[in-house]
């Protein structure tokens, strides 16, 4: 086995994919490159677990047990990104691993319920609503866009990475890495067909925070949102739904055989 195989199976997730670190940065805004983040960076390591489908087929009833489902595909890949990077690193390597912030330590059942009024008046301040849309296209190390720059998927009219194998069910992680790997390459973009789903992900969210044109997620009225359900990582359920509702995850789908 070489190098690549190995690290796929110290990580032993569904999806696995290389993007060049440099190629990447060349596209991303300062303050998001790689070799910000580690100066040597030469290849970035893409790790993805597929979510379950029962909790989002159910939604918006079963948003406990989605949330839960959520959590626990992070623990997983934080679980992953360790075994990767720690693989890596015992081969000489530099490694910076990029772990999800929001882990469990959540509770389902209790809202703090003045707090969340006042956020839900704060996020639509003028400032604060720019502010938080300001991160929306990239955070400082953007999944998405780098996920696709590895040739793993496409990013959708709901602004989330969709995959050839599970359409937008996923969920990833990454690492840095000073390792050079054999990389992919962005695919041609042809999983989102909104207008064969009457654009599914758009009329269902609840917030109308996605439009049509797929220029990016209103963060902010997502985030206003997210505060009526609970404060995400401390008290709050999430909501799925733009997950939920679009259909590339089924094969037929895919076929066009629906």
């Amino acid at each position: 086995m070489d190098l690549v195989d190995d690290l796929r199976a110290a990580a032993g997730t569904e999806l696995f994919g290389v993007a060049d670190a440099r190629t990447y940065g060349e596209k991303a805004p300062p303050g998001h490159r790689p070799t910000e983040y580690l100066k040597d960076a030469h290849s970035i390591v893409l790790m993805a677990v597929r979510l379950l489908d029962l909790p989002l087929d159910e939604l918006p009833t079963t948003r406990k047990e989605y949330t839960a489902n959520f959590h626990m595909a992070n623990t997983r890949l934080n679980h992953a990104l360790f075994d990767a990077a720690g693989y890596l690193q015992a081969k000489g390597h530099k490694v910076f691993p990029i772990p999800y912030l929001e882990m469990p330590g959540w509770n389902l059942d209790k809202r703090p319920a003045w707090m969340l009024k006042l956020l839900r008046h704060v996020v639509t301040l003028p400032r604060i609503h720019e502010a938080v849309n300001a991160k929306v296209l990239w955070e400082n190390l953007s999944y998405r866009h780098m996920a696709v720059e590895a040739g793993l998927g496409e990013i959708g009219v709901n602004n989330l990475l969709l995959t050839p194998e599970h359409g937008a069910r996923v969920r990833f992680v990454s690492l840095l890495t000073d390792a050079e790997l054999p990389v992919g390459t962005p695919r041609e973009a042809v999983l989102c067909q909104p207008e064969r789903c009457g654009y599914a992900c758009v009329k269902a969210c609840p917030a109308e925070a996605l439009d049509r044109d797929g220029r990016g997620t209103d963060k902010a009225a997502c985030l206003k949102y997210y505060i009526k359900l609970g404060l995400p990582g401390m008290s709050g359920v999430r909501c799925g739904l733009c997950v939920a509702k679009c259909p590339v995850y089924r094969p037929r789908f895919r076929e066009g055989l629906e």
